[in-house]
């Protein structure tokens, strides 16, 4: 409020200054100039200019320049804030690229993983079912020689009795159990060694 009277009072006094050496200045037209009239309304004109520069310098400048500094300081705080964003934001898009960067590494490290341990599961079956089929052959070839070594005996036991028939009627006598165990004993160990050489 004081400010604005200040500046009125000065307006004031300017605009009377000036219509008084106005109203002089047409009285004296013929010497033209600013100091052109008497003493007094030279020190009048140079005491008006004084006080309005004193009051513009002490109501109109230093609020002026208070708001260029206060402006100033404003945009000097928004630089300062938009630079820390800047680097607040290059700082954030640093820190998604380093996680997408481990994300990846270990999306393939878990593809890589996965790969292997499907290969380790491959050739654990595959070794497995080959080791059941191995297992599944020399059981059904050790049932084959069981079956074998069966069929030799009964064809063994069978000829013995054939040739324990033969025997009676060839003799045409009866044999005892001792008897023909013992035929039966000879027959047998001799087909076996007639066998053996025929193997070699």
């Amino acid at each position: 409020m004081k400010t604005r009277m200040w500046i009125l009072f000065a307006v004031f006094v300017t605009i009377a200054s000036g219509v008084a050496l106005a109203s002089e200045g047409e009285a004296e037209a013929s010497q033209p100039g600013i100091f052109s009239g008497s003493l007094a309304d030279s020190i009048w004109t140079v005491v008006t200019f004084v006080i309005l520069v004193i009051v513009l310098g002490k109501f109109a400048w230093k609020p002026l320049l208070s708001g260029l500094r206060e402006r100033e300081e404003r945009i000097r705080l928004e630089i300062t804030s938009a630079e820390n964003a800047r680097k607040q934001a290059e700082k954030t898009l640093a820190d998604y690229n380093g996680r997408v960067e481990q994300l990846e590494q270990k999306a393939r490290q878990m593809t890589e993983d996965a790969a292997r341990e499907a290969n380790r599961l491959g050739h654990e079956i595959a070794e497995k079912a080959r080791q059941e089929s191995l297992a599944i052959k020399q059981k059904a070839q050790s049932d084959i020689d069981a079956a074998h070594e069966v069929a030799k005996d009964r064809l063994w036991e069978e000829t013995g009795d054939i040739v324990l028939a033969l025997s009676s009627r060839v003799l045409g006598r009866t044999i005892t159990d001792d008897d023909n165990q013992r035929l039966i004993r000879e027959a047998v160990e001799k087909l076996k060694g007639g066998q053996v050489a025929q193997g070699k």
